[in-house]
């Protein structure tokens, strides 16, 4: 008949089996989707639940449902709304939430959502840390003034602006026309249906189109027969001015395809604050969604919203992070705990202006996954279970744990360590004197020393310019024959003379010869000398006189001067340091021995780090905490006790802040080692939540500050006990004892005692010698006594036997002259 036919429905008809005569002001169905998932898309929704209460809500977001990406992990879950009696939707919402639901997509019928939301309220699911997108398009005509201040983010899109000058005419004239007849106003006066609108714009647009086409050409209007096959002659005029007509109406700027379709049309996005609903971006076909706030307006009003809001603060009592009072148990509220997370927790709250209230976890967990049930424990499970609005404990950020909630950044970092029983001190050596130098390097030197002196020996030997030394004369006895005699000796000629001249006979005269011995300044025994001299900082009386010689010797001052400053440096250090003998330094040292057990806290984050780690020394060493399970503890403070009691039979592993606070308290405790790994602790937050941000903004000031310092100084080495094993600096240096220098003194003893001993030797030697030549003198005088009288010789014999031996004490010639004088 060709007679046009206008619709403002949602239609999801293709064009192959559409009437060409038809247009349809309702956005078209497959731009719609295509809006529904830019804004997913611009919220970052990965995962969500959809909610729908027909089939057509299916059709409406089946472009939502190919979302899903294995890669990205992200999750669809699609459940339909079949309430109960009553209209009764609580038993669907309790499950989605147990199912951890925090971003849910409702399509439903506007009738339907203010319930359905009040519903949800009652069970839980109206908090900060629920996000709603509501498919409908009419939600600005839902009362939503139950749910303004829960602080849900509840998202829609708008083809209807009720704030337009457009809307708010023609609700104006609406409303006085209405009146004029006495009429209820069905909408309440505030705003109209987007179908109301959508009709209006259709009877605007047949309007504009009938005058654009009356212009053209006289219309005229004529009865027809459905069931004849005469046709209206305007009908295809009418229908393209239509087509190619675009105008602004109530639902803003109307245009149509070829197809008649609206393909081309801008939708507000809007979200519930506390003044209402409010437009904060918009999408169009050709730029998709577009949010007009930026990020500082909106984390001003996260920020706004936190403003005496109470939060929730789920936490463990572990020292020194949280711990009671001693008169806690007269207290009540948060006045019962101190510790460091109470101090953070109270900074931050004063940066945003929350108010909280601390709550001890039900189970004494800190939050692991069970497999089996699909749930966490802990104060991982109180956040997803809304019972906890934050975790402040010492939670360590994990992989697994970041998978079920949100952290903030850390605002302390850490690492596992190694706990072990402090080494005992080691008593000074008595021989300390010699530790500056190492055992190689003391033979080293003893090696140059003799080398040095056999070059020098050897090289004054062979040059031509080292002059000898000083003449030495020995005078020498000889009778007339020329016979030698003894040396002059003084004792020899105090026993014959007693004035010091040598004796003479009556038939023999003693003539003296000199004999001169000539030898070089550096012999064997000057060599050797010098250079024990110079290494000893000590000077000599013999000197090198040759180039090459005195070459050697300013080479073996330059190697003296460092290797005496290396040592004097070092002497210092080893005599007065109290060295500590651990039989392990690092986790490399406690993996290849077997003598001492090492373990961790069983299912902790600690034992998970040995467990999963890949490198070679820590799955050895997990491989030997699994082959020995005794090693395991159930709480740290069992494997501190465990550590004091085997006494450096057993090390324990934790985390470093555990360790740097029990060292501080107990004394017989020390850290062994640097960290193993590196990871932090963090403010646990639920899923998605909007809190997320302005806490780490929090947490980065405090340290900016130097505030997170500051609390970690008072809890570990002030506060309860801290501070008692610090070793305090003394005034001046120590004084050394017997144990630090009796080496010394005992190498002087032996010294002495070996001088002493070669003296003695010495002695002997000389007193054979000087006996061997009075015995030959002896011989020689009787030799000569006996050849010129025999009755001489009978009286010479005489007095060698009385008065010569043994020692020459007496002779009557010399007693008869010292009696005369």
């Amino acid at each position: 008949k060709e007679i046009p036919h206008i619709e403002t429905r949602w239609d999801f008809t293709t064009s192959t089996v559409r009437d060409q005569y038809s247009i349809n002001l309702y956005p078209y169905p497959l731009t719609l989707r295509k809006a529904y998932l830019d804004l997913l898309q611009a919220m970052n929704w990965k995962s969500f639940t959809i909610l729908y209460e027909n089939n057509e809500g299916i059709i409406r977001l089946q472009d939502l449902l190919k979302c899903t990406d294995e890669e990205d992990e992200s999750k669809v879950i699609v459940r339909q709304l079949n309430p109960g009696p009553g209209n009764d939707y609580r038993p669907l919402l309790k499950e989605i939430k147990v199912a951890g639901a925090r971003r849910i997509i409702l399509d439903c019928s506007p009738e339907n959502i203010k319930e359905i939301l009040k519903q949800a309220q009652q069970v839980g699911m109206m908090s900060a840390y629920h996000n709603y997108i509501i498919t409908s398009l009419d939600l600005h005509m839902v009362e939503l003034e139950d749910f303004k201040y829960g602080g849900t983010n509840i998202t829609a899109f708008r083809l209807v602006n009720p704030e337009s000058d457009l809307v708010q005419q023609a609700v104006r004239e609406w409303i006085q026309g209405e009146t004029m007849f006495n009429r209820a106003i069905p909408f309440g006066g505030k705003s109209i249906k987007t179908e109301t609108a959508l009709m209006y714009d259709a009877a605007l647009l047949f309007a504009n189109a009938l005058n654009a086409l009356d212009r053209s050409q006289d219309i005229e209007t004529v009865n027809l027969d459905c069931n004849s096959e005469q046709t209206w002659q305007h009908g295809n005029s009418l229908i393209n001015y239509m087509k190619l007509v675009e105008m602004t109406g109530l639902t803003g700027k109307v245009s149509f395809d070829t197809e008649g379709f609206r393909s081309n049309f801008k939708l507000d996005i809007v979200e519930l604050r506390k003044e209402g609903l409010t437009q904060v971006g918009t999408w169009e076909t050709g730029t998709g969604a577009n949010f007009s706030r930026n990020y500082t307006e909106q984390y001003t009003e996260i920020v706004e919203s936190l403003h005496n809001k109470t939060l929730v603060v789920s936490t463990i009592l572990n020292d020194p992070f949280l711990m009671l009072k001693e008169d806690s148990k007269v207290l009540v509220g948060n006045d019962r705990y101190e510790g460091y997370s109470v101090d953070l927790i109270y900074e931050i709250s004063n940066i945003l202006g929350f108010n909280y209230t601390i709550k001890l976890v039900d189970d004494d967990n800190y939050g692991s996954y069970d497999k089996k049930t699909g749930k966490w424990n802990g104060m991982i499970g109180e956040l997803l279970e809304q019972k906890a609005d934050l975790v402040l404990a010492d939670l360590t950020i994990t992989y697994e744990r970041e998978q079920g909630v949100d952290f903030t950044m850390p605002f302390m970092n850490l690492g596992v360590t190694i706990l072990y029983r402090k080494p005992n001190k080691k008593d000074p050596n008595l021989f300390s004197f010699m530790s500056p130098l190492s055992v190689g390097v003391w033979i080293s030197i003893m090696t140059a020393y003799l080398a040095v002196s056999l070059i020098l020996y050897t090289i004054a030997r062979l040059s031509p310019f080292e002059p000898p030394s000083n003449n030495k004369s020995f005078p020498m006895e000889s009778d007339e024959s020329g016979l030698r005699l003894a040396h002059q000796d003084p004792l020899y000629e105090a026993i014959f003379t007693c004035t010091g001249n040598p004796v003479r006979t009556v038939a023999t005269q003693a003539q003296f010869e000199t004999v001169e011995t000539t030898t070089g300044t550096f012999n064997a025994m000057n060599s050797f000398w010098f250079v024990a001299a110079s290494l000893l900082g000590q000077g000599v009386d013999v000197l090198p006189s040759a180039f090459s010689t005195r070459m050697i010797a300013g080479l073996w001052w330059f190697f003296t001067l460092i290797m005496i400053s290396s040592y004097t440096a070092n002497l210092a250090a080893f005599l007065t340091v109290e060295r500590m003998e651990s039989p392990i330094e690092s986790a490399e040292d406690l993996a290849r021995q077997q003598k001492i057990k090492y373990g961790a806290v069983q299912g902790g984050s600690t034992a998970a780090f040995f467990r999963d780690s890949k490198i070679t020394t820590y799955a050895k060493m997990w491989a030997y905490m699994e082959q020995n399970p005794n090693v395991f503890t159930k709480s740290n403070r069992e494997g501190i006790e465990r550590v004091l009691k085997e006494d450096g039979d057993y090390a324990f592993m934790m985390e470093s802040t555990n360790v740097e606070y029990v060292v501080e308290r107990k004394c017989e405790l020390t850290q062994i080692g640097g960290l193993l790994d590196s990871k932090g602790y963090g403010i646990g937050l639920p899923p998605n939540s909007p809190y997320r941000t302005p806490i780490t903004s929090a947490i980065l000031q405090l340290q900016e500050g130097g505030k997170l310092h500051l609390l970690k100084e008072k809890w570990w080495k002030r506060m309860r006990g801290g501070g008692k094993c610090q070793e305090k600096p003394e005034g001046g240096a120590a004084a050394l004892g017997w144990k630090n220098v009796g080496g010394i003194f005992l190498v002087l003893m032996v010294g002495l005692s070996l001088a002493c001993v070669i003296a003695l030797i010495e002695y002997m030697c000389n007193r054979r010698k000087i006996r061997n030549r009075y015995i030959y003198f002896y011989l020689e005088l009787r030799k000569l006594f006996w050849i010129n009288s025999s009755a001489e010789l009978q009286q010479e014999n005489s007095f060698t036997s009385n008065s010569i031996w043994p020692g020459f004490s007496t002779l009557p010639i010399c007693s008869d002259e010292r009696s005369s004088e």
